[in-house]
């Protein structure tokens, strides 16, 4: 199939997605009764951040059409995540825990009709590490470094992600997360929009930190 047509399927991909992804945003089914409204963001947004997003990765992966649309799926997961996460601080297990499933099963198929099985081997190994390093630094932390659970399961499915592209791509992939929170904690900071004490949501970080290296091309082959 010509790369372009696989370029504005997998754009199509992400733009239906948002759209989906809206629709269910919108009935608010995510929340808790004990759940504190932090922000209300416009659910109007999630399409379209969906369809820009998905163009890098469209474009610059649409040699590997099956990870690119695993990568596309992703990028809709990252928005709705993001959203969830910034309005009520909180990563949904029912959101992230079948991430490993649908990660695992899209890598599969990829390793398959490449015969790729030493990323696919590599991916699973990312991911476990990345999982026991969230882990260890959320129970070091115990609450003060504002990671929680939610963020080492997601840590895990990221790890898997990130590591079919290569150890490198997945080890920044990972620290990006932590420049990006630095990066807005400063911000915010300096526009007196919070103090030191205030408690920022960490999933949004290491979402934009890894979707800044899962657009690149693979760089292991």
């Amino acid at each position: 199939m010509p790369a372009p047509v696989v370029t504005l399927a997998l754009v199509g991909l992400g733009a239906v997605g948002g759209i989906v992804a809206a629709i269910w945003l919108r009935g608010r089914g995510y929340r808790r009764d004990d759940d504190e409204l932090h922000h209300s963001l416009p659910v109007a947004a999630v399409p379209i951040l969906s369809t820009l997003l998905s163009v890098p990765v469209a474009v610059l992966r649409a040699d590997e059409p099956i990870v690119a649309g695993l990568l596309v799926v992703a990028v809709v997961w990252f928005v709705v995540l993001g959203f969830i996460d910034i309005e009520v601080r909180r990563l949904p297990d029912r959101l992230v825990l079948p991430g490993y499933a649908v990660a695992l099963a899209g890598l599969a198929a990829a390793a398959w009709s490449s015969g790729a099985g030493e990323a696919l081997v590599r991916s699973v190994a990312c991911g476990a590490i990345a999982f026991a390093g969230y882990l260890a630094l959320a129970l070091i932390g115990a609450g003060r470094s504002g990671l929680g659970l939610g963020d080492v399961k997601l840590a895990g499915v990221l790890g898997l992600l990130l590591g079919w592209s290569g150890w490198l791509v997945a080890a920044l992939g990972m620290l990006s997360g932590f420049v990006v929170g630095g990066l807005v904690a400063g911000f915010l900071l300096v526009a007196r929009r919070s103090d030191r004490r205030s408690h920022m949501p960490f999933g949004p970080a290491m979402l934009i930190g890894a979707y800044l290296w899962l657009c690149l091309p693979n760089l292991s082959a």
